[in-house]
């Protein structure tokens, strides 16, 4: 008969580690086992050798960064700026109407600028014929027409806006001349902004220009 003796078995310190390492990582993600404290001091033990990174100082965290918000007007600032528009294109005194004073006494205008425009001595530098067109059509005319002349340092031009038709009054046997409608409306634009700030002086132009339904128009100096 064989007697066998069981060996007693010793296990290697580096064995034991080895066993523990893998019974650590491969438990299972979803355990609710609580941690032993040999796991902790093993866990610990790993984390002993590691060296953190050192945070470059050049790096940047997004999070806080500041993101500079484009400054916008208030709606009380901007109607503020636009009243000061307005008002500093109301600044320029309203054009002279020449036909109101005696030739070369209108105040503001050299005496020779006055009296060669009253006697119809007046260098046309452009012309501008409104005669047949609507308002709306002969404003947009007339605007494009004077502020062109200001930048190209045209002082001198005549505007026809012609005279107007001949109406049948009910209680009367004749005919009666009527101002047209744009005789009376282009003094009116010219005193008003834009172009009260480019206008200087305008009077009725001689029978040789269109008399009634033309006017003489002098710019501000540019």
């Amino acid at each position: 008969m064989f007697f066998f003796q069981r060996a007693s078995t010793q296990i290697s310190p580096a064995h034991r580690k080895f066993n523990s390492d893998k019974r650590l990582f491969n438990m299972p993600k979803n355990s609710k086992r609580s941690v032993s404290q040999a796991d902790k001091e093993l866990f610990e033990k790993v984390l002993s050798d590691v060296i953190p990174i050192e945070r470059s100082s050049s790096s940047r965290d997004p999070y806080q960064e500041t993101v500079k918000i484009p400054e916008q007007r208030s709606g009380l600032k901007f109607a503020s700026e636009n009243l000061n528009n307005q008002t500093k294109e109301l600044s320029s005194p309203e054009p002279l109407f020449l036909n109101d004073f005696l030739p070369g006494r209108a105040p503001g205008l050299d005496r020779s600028t006055s009296t060669k425009m009253a006697k119809g001595q007046f260098k046309i530098q452009g012309r501008l014929d409104l005669h047949g067109m609507t308002q709306q059509k002969a404003y947009v005319a007339l605007t494009d027409f004077i502020q062109g002349a200001y930048r190209e340092k045209k002082r001198n031009l005549l505007v026809i806006t012609g005279k107007g038709k001949r109406q049948e009054r009910a209680d009367s046997d004749f005919f009666e001349a009527t101002d047209g409608v744009l005789k009376r409306s282009v003094p009116v634009w010219m005193a008003e902004p834009p172009l009260r700030n480019l206008v200087l002086a305008f009077s009725t132009a001689k029978k040789a220009h269109g008399g009634t339904g033309a006017l003489y128009v002098l710019l501000r100096k540019a």
